[in-house]
């Protein structure tokens, strides 16, 4: 179910409520730093929690953690609470043995075991354990190991585990000890399991009960999902325990549950997930890739468009937000212990055009806008542009431009949408403009269709006597120019057409260094013309200085103003002159 404002998926900043236990009379909060060493009687500041544990904790003492990395601990007393806060990370396990007290309370704590055994939370007195808003990770064994209490509860937590023969979450019953626990909001990942319960018998006495109830657990990224397991007896003669475990609005897959009856009917055993197929994602051969983010990779939250949004319910007692803190008090949810929300993308755009005018296309780049979803059924469908004079587009792709008619200060907003239909908060780029009209030029002389002669002869009589004298003529480009930045400079291109019957895909420009040259028409030869100093009309001229040969020719005029403004504003009415060389 799509619901605005998703929080960060680091559980470490989750700001669900704490809950606290009531302090005893003579309770103790003790405050952790890393920088504080030991504590206990009138210390109450403690370097870690092992220093808080060997205080020693006491029932209804309260350990308030400030943001560190820390080693673990182990808890003698029952009825501890431990708030963490963000950037509280322990490297070790975190052991909880009270067996009286009440239950203890760890919430906000982030749980990284890296040593070749050991879980990261391990839960073995009576009193039992409530955790809340965790990330608990194991590198080689269980990520939680919980073998005793009947009240244990895990809320809004993540818990993996890197070994291949460990659970994510372990649950064991001993002789004569029963386990409860509450699993609500979870996602499990990795090893032989993501959730699985044991009984462990011993002769002469049978393991006690485990009673697990499930509601909106993630438990398909191990290689089987839940394993109930009865079957631990001694050669028939000790009962593992009875197992009853009932799931709703849950995903887990693979499950498996086993049963071994005792010999000659001395022992007995049984273990039961109820599991109602309408309110589960069971199958095996469920496609997960339809179901989750990204499988593949250890994403097993859930997708757009999965198939578990919108299917589930909420029950009394369980957790009303998801592992990221998203609400889910409310009917319809969805399966599993993630609550999907689409995120809405987020836009960025800049300017791409380095010099902006006036007059002149200006382009945009929203390509460095993002969308949390994209790889996995989301992804930026549109973006929405408005200008600052007022114009509106919409494009399917992150580069457009837009010509502003006026200088100054100007700007473009943009708003992406996703795939899903949120939209981003809007983003807006500052630009000011300057002069972007390039000057008017236009060619005086030479005119027209003009044709000027390549040579020139003259004849005169002296005692009677003629003499005929043929000079080449004087080749002179010529014209004018305004600009209200200021021209800076006149540039010229000549182009000579090319003889009848070529075919040629190259064009000839006038080179002042060569001559006529053969050139790729997308690369025509620019050559500078004078201007005349204080000129008030633009007065500016070019002589040509090498021998043209009989033709056409095409003359185009452009100019540059004071601002970089280039092109003519004139057009090929004034800028184009075409004449013949005879």
């Amino acid at each position: 179910m799509s619901r605005p404002g998703r929080r960060s998926l680091v559980i470490a900043a989750v700001t669900a409520a704490v809950l606290v236990a009531p302090a005893a009379a003579n309770a103790a909060t003790y405050t952790v730093n890393t920088g504080d060493g030991s504590c206990g009687g009138a210390d109450l500041a403690c370097g870690g929690l092992a220093e808080a544990a060997a205080a020693p904790a006491a029932s209804g003492d309260i350990i308030n953690m400030s943001p560190g990395i820390y080693s673990g601990g182990k808890f003698t007393n029952g009825g501890i609470t431990i708030n963490g806060a963000t950037g509280v990370l322990v490297n070790g396990t975190v052991e909880f043995a009270g067996a009286g007290g009440g239950v203890s309370r760890m919430s906000r704590v982030n749980v990284v075991q890296t040593a070749a055994t050991g879980a990261g939370v391990l839960v073995t007195g009576a009193s039992g354990l409530e955790l809340s808003d965790a990330v608990v990770v194991s590198g080689f064994d269980h990520g939680i190991f919980v073998s005793a209490g009947s009240a244990n509860k895990i809320l809004r937590t993540v818990v993996a585990t890197g070994g291949a023969g460990s659970s994510a979450l372990r649950v064991e019953s001993s002789p004569g000890v029963p386990v409860g626990l509450l699993v609500s909001s979870v996602l499990t990942s990795g090893g032989a399991q993501g959730i699985g319960a044991f009984s462990k018998a011993a002769l002469p006495s049978s393991a006690g009960d485990i009673t697990l109830t499930l509601r909106h657990v993630t438990a398909a990224g191990s290689t089987e999902g839940i394993v109930l397991d009865s079957s631990a007896g001694v050669f028939g003669l000790a009962s593992g325990g009875s197992i009853a475990a009932t799931m709703t609005d849950s995903i887990a897959f693979p499950n498996r549950v086993k049963n071994q009856p005792g010999l000659l009917g001395l022992a007995s055993n049984t273990a039961t997930l109820t599991a109602p197929a309408a309110r589960n994602i069971t199958d095996p051969g469920t496609d997960k890739t339809a179901i989750f983010a990204a499988p593949a990779s250890g994403n097993y939250r859930l997708r757009p468009g999965s198939t578990a949004i919108g299917k589930g319910s909420i029950e009394s007692g369980e957790s009303t937000t998801d592992i990221d803190g998203e609400d889910r008090s409310a009917a319809p949810t969805d399966f599993g212990g993630d609550e999907f929300v689409n995120a809405p993308p987020v836009a960025k755009v800049v300017v791409k055009t380095a010099t902006p005018r006036a007059t002149q296309a200006v382009v945009f780049d929203g390509g460095g806008s993002t969308d949390r979803e994209a790889s996995y059924g989301g992804g930026i469908v549109s973006y929405q542009w408005t200008y600052s004079d007022g114009a509106t587009e919409t494009t399917t792709t992150p580069t457009t431009s837009h010509v502003f008619a006026k200088e100054g200060d100007a700007g473009a907003q943009l708003v992406v949408v996703d795939r899903q239909g949120a939209a981003s908060a809007p983003v807006t780029v500052a630009l000011k403009l300057i002069d972007g009209t390039p000057p008017t030029v236009a060619i005086v002389k030479p005119k027209k269709n003009q044709k000027i002669k390549v040579f020139t002869t003259t004849t005169k009589t002296v005692d009677g006597k003629k003499t005929t004298t043929r000079k080449r003529t004087k080749i002179v480009f010529s014209g004018l120019s305004g600009d209200k930045s200021g021209v800076a400079q006149i540039a010229l291109t000549l182009e000579k057409s090319k003889p009848a019957g070529s075919t040629s895909t190259r064009c000839l420009f006038f080179d002042p260094k060569k001559g006529v040259v053969s050139k790729s028409c997308q690369k025509p030869v620019l050559f500078l013309a004078r201007l005349k100093k204080d000129s008030k009309t633009g007065e500016w001229s070019y002589t040509v200085k090498r021998n043209l040969g009989k033709g056409k020719y095409k003359l185009t005029a452009v100019g540059v103003d004071k601002t970089g403004a280039f092109g003519n504003a004139g057009g090929a009415k004034l800028g184009v002159v075409k004449f013949r060389l005879i």
